[in-house]
């Protein structure tokens, strides 16, 4: 992570996000590959899924713009093409795709 970047790296930084969407009036966000740890893409740790989980439950749909090579690597690759066909929440190449699908959830 880079530093001073807005890290989220556990479900209390979660709920940190979310009650901040709250306080803004939004419900939804983009995030960065920069915003999270290395144990986020690797599926075994379970953080991808406690994270997701907490957006999931609060509504807030979450963007993530990761670079290509992180977004098809191994299981978190196979999660990033399914859940982009969902709408709770999608992992992008470009910050384009990330709009637009945010965009089609407004």
């Amino acid at each position: 992570m880079l530093p001073g970047t807005l890290a989220l790296t556990s479900e209390q930084d979660a709920l940190d996000w979310i009650g901040l969407c709250g306080e803004l009036g939004v419900n939804h966000l983009l995030a960065y590959e920069d915003n999270l740890p290395e144990a986020f893409f690797d599926l075994r740790s379970g953080l991808a899924g406690a994270l997701l989980l907490k957006f999931a439950n609060y509504r807030v749909r979450l963007a993530m713009l990761v670079s290509p090579e992180t977004a098809s690597r191994g299981r978190f690759g196979e999660m990033a093409r399914e859940s982009n066909r969902g709408n709770q929440f999608g992992v992008f190449s470009t910050i384009k795709h990330a709009e637009e699908w945010l965009a089609r959830g407004s």
